[in-house]
């Protein structure tokens, strides 16, 4: 069996916006790359297990640095494999 990106237990509590809007009064930490999958993984593992994966590793390296927010700039499908560009914040408790 093929592994993927897991969410950790504090990693679950980071959020993804797709609109600047969102984030736009929180610091910004820097930028995200999220990737799951490889030429060979695409056979075994679905496309939605991959981009849940992608978004997981995205928001365990968003956490690794601090942050408690992602806006999502970019998500590339390719046929084997799944990237999302971020950029991650620390965000205003609310």
């Amino acid at each position: 069996m093929l592994d993927t990106h897991q969410v950790n237990e504090i990693s679950e509590q980071v959020k993804i916006y797709d609109d600047y809007e969102q984030v736009q009064k929180c610091r910004y930490l820097g930028e995200l790359v999220g990737s799951e999958g490889s030429w060979y993984t695409f056979f075994f593992i679905s496309n939605t297990d991959l981009t849940l994966a992608s978004i997981a590793d995205l928001k365990n390296k968003a956490i690794s640095i601090g942050a408690n927010s992602i806006h999502i700039e970019d998500h590339m499908g390719f046929s084997t494999s799944v990237t999302f560009l971020g950029h991650a914040y620390e965000c205003p408790q609310s």
